[in-house]
């Protein structure tokens, strides 16, 4: 993410963590530890970071694209929706 962040300013980024095999879907283990990552290199001065720990979904919505387009956040939510049947 740092290298695409490096290549455009503009990206922003988000993840589902995928549950392991008897875990439920609701804040698992990769996403409890993907989110510490993403607060550690991923400044709140460029990223609006959200989080949906029932569905162990993380964005981070970069700031300078968000006022150039004030329905990122739902553009992306509707992208996940579209890949997982789970994320309604």
């Amino acid at each position: 993410m740092l290298e695409i962040y490096q290549k455009d300013d503009h990206a922003s980024f988000g993840f589902i963590g995928s549950n392991m095999v008897d875990e439920s879907t609701d804040s698992t283990k990769r996403f409890r530890f993907y989110k510490r990552i993403m607060a550690t290199y991923f400044s709140e001065k460029y990223f609006i970071h959200q989080e949906n720990c029932l569905k162990s979904a993380y964005l981070m919505l970069n700031r300078v694209e968000l006022v150039n387009n004030p329905r990122l956040k739902e553009d992306i939510e509707d992208a996940f929706m579209e890949q997982y049947e789970y994320f309604d």
